[in-house]
């Protein structure tokens, strides 16, 4: 049972977590602190997901961008402390409510499965960069716009590990 508690307001699961933050445009603290979570959920997906294949090459990949989903979970820490002074921190996977079922593979190992979820990185660097356009704070406008380059790559990662499925 996960030892952290939902922020008050915030969407009470990973998909609608997923939906509402994929909407905002400016963020308030509660969208940071659901960004978080997500952020930090998403590491495990990835882990979840690498375990659906045997080839090293598509497993280094797909771990690579969990781990880097971390680190943007630790960036929207920052940009809350910079923003409100509040301390909010990334729970380890054992203690997140988003993932109290347990962590679940992001999609099917197939090249179509994995070009679709480039799909939703390459929305993740869009989603970064109008917050970042939108938050008036330049320190958390620069966090954003770190994790939104790294959702990138993890998009150009996840189309380098599709090609290597093969069709």
């Amino acid at each position: 049972m996960p030892t952290m508690t939902l922020p008050e307001g915030a969407p009470a699961t990973l998909g609608d977590a997923f939906a509402h933050i994929g909407k905002v445009t400016a963020p308030s603290v509660l969208d940071m602190k659901v960004m978080v979570l997500t952020e930090a959920a998403a590491m495990a997906l990835y882990y979840k997901t690498a375990e659906l294949t045997d080839d090293p090459r598509v497993k280094d990949l797909l771990q690579k961008n969990g781990r880097e989903e971390m680190l943007h979970a630790q960036r929207a820490m920052l940009a809350i402390k910079t923003v409100s002074g509040e301390d909010f921190h990334a729970p380890l996977p054992e203690d997140n409510p988003y993932l109290a079922g347990g962590a679940f593979p992001l999609g099917e190992m197939t090249k179509a499965g994995l070009e679709k979820l480039a799909q939703g990185e390459f929305g993740g660097e869009k989603l970064y960069e109008i917050w970042a356009d939108n938050t008036p704070n330049p320190e958390a406008a620069r966090l954003f716009r770190l994790n939104g380059g790294e959702e990138r790559d993890h998009g150009n990662r996840l189309l380098e590990a599709a090609g290597l499925l093969g069709a």
